[in-house]
């Protein structure tokens, strides 16, 4: 048997009776399903987030970004690709933002939305991207609640067991018919991925892993739910070209950008995360329960949250912090003989950061007079010595961004003390 048909009605509440206030005001299902799923959405996210050692602050601006592009273009979009008759009559329908939303038309513009503002402010893309995406079927899920309580995605007349009988169509008149309501099936996608990315969500993924799993798990899905749509009702979904709805180019190009994204994220890129949008200890005011051990496996990444302190001893070309590690400024090729010294009084430590302009003889003696142990980097400002450098020195190279460098010294409540370096690796 099919579902049955329901609509429910909006809930009154009443106001007092004072001045210019309304008798009542009116909370629509749809409205309260769409605003429970951005609320839940952009919580879920804010979480993540933290995980990643990212301030939720930075998502809460980009948001602004994101809906506002996200409206306009759907709008636009479904104007111009479903509803172009209308908009050749009264051209100031693409307007109306208010009159008709195309999911894809919302992706594009929440995508240009987003890149817009990461771009304005200079920070990565694919970290973003990927904690959106993760949070995203959380809150789709409401969304195409939202659809389906409302009827809004009528389909193809069926016999299917999971459509809705008596589907009343605006614009029909009775007999009504039994018909595939596209915004249940989406729900019930949502509700097979939600699970999926909870487990996968348990262990650590390179950054940019739900951005690009997350389009090729729903453009195949979506593709298949264009052909159920209804075509025999007034203002019926349109077939541009072969036979395809504008959705299914959409579906075609979303696939292709999940795939893309597939093939970058597989060179396990690391991204710099400037210090004034990372998640700290300081901000998530809680202990850290990991131990030394797991906190060293961590070196060479930039997942907070982490803790600088001050060096214990410092020189004028060196610096030793807590935990064993010794950073030596070694870009003035004048002032080897006095670093030398310095190096030589501050030894024995067990990690070496050599920030270095060239590699000189000099400098190579002096590196080799001191045995590099694993976790032994060397630190330049211009990325193009990270190739030289790796290859005279015989050892990690990272480039320094933006004037910050790129280690840390991450000291936990009980007094564990770690060296890790933070920065993005060139080589090694």
């Amino acid at each position: 048997m099919p579902l049955p048909w329901f609509k429910p009605e909006p809930l009154a509440i009443p106001l007092p009776d004072f001045g210019p206030l309304p008798e009542q005001i009116e909370i629509h299902p749809f409205g309260a399903l769409v605003a429970a799923g951005v609320l839940i959405g952009a919580n879920l996210a804010s979480r993540r987030a933290r995980q990643e050692g990212l301030h939720p602050k930075v998502l809460g601006e980009m948001a602004a970004y994101v809906l506002v592009g996200g409206f306009v273009l759907g709008h636009v979009l479904d104007a111009v690709f479903y509803h172009w008759e209308v908009v050749e009559q009264d051209p100031l329908f693409v307007l109306q933002l208010w009159n008709g939303l195309s999911s894809f038309g919302g992706f594009v513009g929440a995508i240009c939305g987003g890149v817009f503002w990461l771009w304005r402010r200079g920070y990565p893309l694919v970290p973003f991207a990927d904690i959106t995406s993760y949070a995203f079927p959380f809150g789709w899920v409401f969304g195409r609640m939202g659809c389906f309580v409302v009827h809004d995605h009528p389909g193809s007349v069926t016999d299917f067991p999971l459509a809705v009988a008596d589907y009343e169509v605006r614009g029909m008149m009775p007999p009504w018919q039994v018909r595939h309501d596209l915004g249940f099936y989406e729900v019930l996608w949502c509700l097979a991925v939600i699970p999926l990315f909870f487990w996968l969500g348990r262990t650590k993924r390179v950054r940019g892993f739900y951005a690009a799993l997350l389009p090729m798990l729903y453009a195949p899905i979506r593709f298949g739910l264009d052909f159920l749509r209804a075509t025999d009702i007034p203002n019926g979904d349109p077939r541009i070209l072969a036979g395809l709805t504008p959705g299914h180019y959409g579906a075609i190009l979303l696939f292709a950008i999940g795939a893309a994204m597939w093939l970058y994220i597989r060179q396990e890129r690391r991204y710099v995360i400037p210090r004034d949008i990372r998640w700290t200890a300081e901000d998530e005011g809680t202990p850290d329960g990991r131990t030394a051990e797991q906190l060293l496996a961590l070196v060479g990444t930039v997942r907070g949250p982490f803790r600088v302190t001050e060096p214990e001893a410092r020189t004028d070309h060196t610096e030793r912090w807590p935990g064993g590690a010794l950073i030596v400024d070694a870009r003035d090729p004048e002032a080897l003989e006095a670093l030398t010294e310095e190096v030589e009084a501050l030894t024995p430590t067990d990690h070496h950061v050599w920030r270095v302009a060239e590699p000189t003889e000099g400098l190579i003696e002096l590196v080799a007079a001191h045995p590099a142990n694993v976790r032994d980097v060397a630190v330049v400002d211009d990325p193009g010595l990270a190739e030289a450098v790796a290859e005279a020195l015989s050892m990690p190279v990272f480039v320094e961004s933006e004037g910050e460098p790129p280690w840390a010294v991450v000291e936990r409540d009980d007094g564990a003390v770690v060296f890790g370096t933070l920065g993005e690796p060139a080589r090694g």
